[in-house]
């Protein structure tokens, strides 16, 4: 299995890289494709607000924040969706309506949909990335500047090319970040040693991540304090394929806000156990860690977990198995025949 799953990391590296190195900007492109103006506030980054206490949203001026917008003062997300998405894609879509309804919070959700726009990943969409966290940056100093919220009440839940905007909002911020969840990170493009460019543990004061495309759209190496990963020993999350309802789709992608917006509200829990790195799971080296506690990934994540944990799903939601239960099985030999 080890050699499986390093053969198939060389080989989707390379693919990438020949994919990044031919989408140079060149005349003639067919698609519309832009370079957003490095300036914040930004007409193509927009923040609209959602409260519990009514359907409708409301379009924020980050320069003119008021405490009456916020009120009751009750903890805040903010959900930033990935390429190719808007306020309605993952994580919104998984996410904010259970947030509001079991959680006493508000949500920021971030929509920067023109800047990431299909075909225009690379290098339109990773550079756009780069102008988007500096203004989510402004928003939440400002936030906190105005009075309206304390740093500890702030959380950034980011999936895919949202999750690294999270991770590079950090470069930006006056107040450091308190909390970033990255649902499976982008991969492409962010696979540099370069910690300012990508999202790693240094972001926040706690940063969960979850892996469950590893080997194409994210990547298997940590970027948080609590790394988890599901089903990493099967190519596919359990009721995933190739085909979803009738069209190529990369399922794999979407279990992560999926599993994500369950833990919310689930009564099970996705307990996991911590297994070292991803590669002494591949080896079968867990034994050594079997005294570690089991933590849930997810919305009710430990602030002290720490380290790369794994767990199993069920293909169909709910997803969640709920508590692992550890089973020892005492194999004694026979007693010896009595021929007395």
């Amino acid at each position: 299995m080890k050699c499986e799953i390093s053969c198939l990391c060389v080989i989707v590296a390379a693919i990438f890289k020949v994919l990044l190195s031919a989408a140079k900007p060149r005349a003639g492109f067919p698609f519309d494709c832009i370079y957003v103006r490095d300036v914040c506030p930004n007409e193509h980054i927009k923040f609209w607000l959602y409260k519990n206490d009514t359907r409708e949203t409301q379009l924020l001026d980050p320069l003119n924040l008021t405490t009456a917008d916020f009120a009751p003062g009750w903890p805040l997300k903010i959900l930033i969706h990935g390429f190719n998405g808007n306020q309605y894609a993952s994580p919104n879509l998984e996410s904010r309506s259970v947030l509001l309804h079991t959680q006493r919070v508000h949500v920021i959700s971030v929509d920067y949909s023109r800047l990431v726009a299909f075909p225009c990943y690379y290098p339109w969409a990773v550079s756009n990335a780069r102008v988007v966290a500096r203004c989510l940056a402004q928003l939440t100093d400002n936030l906190i500047e105005s009075g309206i919220y304390m740093d500890k009440d702030i959380h950034l839940i980011g999936f895919s090319l949202g999750a690294q905007i999270a991770g590079l909002a950090a470069n930006s911020v006056k107040q450091p970040l308190r909390r970033i969840t990255a649902l499976d990170p982008a991969g492409p493009a962010f696979v540099t040693h370069n910690r300012s460019e990508k999202l790693d543990a240094t972001d926040a004061e706690f940063v969960d991540v979850i892996h469950t495309d590893p080997f194409f759209y994210s990547s298997l190496d940590r970027s948080g304090h609590a790394d988890f990963y599901p089903n990493l020993d099967k190519f596919f999350q359990p009721g995933c394929n190739i085909v979803q309802d009738g069209r190529l789709r990369n399922c794999n992608h979407f279990r992560a806000p999926l599993y994500y917006a369950e833990s919310i509200g689930s009564d099970r829990g996705f307990w996991s156990y911590q297994c070292g790195e991803w590669l002494k799971f591949v080896m079968q080296q867990c034994r050594e860690f079997a005294d570690m506690p089991h933590t849930q990934m997810g919305y009710f994540v430990s602030r002290n977990a720490s380290g790369s944990y794994f767990l199993q799903t069920e293909a169909f939601a709910p997803f969640a198995k709920g508590p692992i239960i550890d089973v020892e099985v005492n194999i004694s030999k026979p007693a010896a025949n009595n021929t007395n």
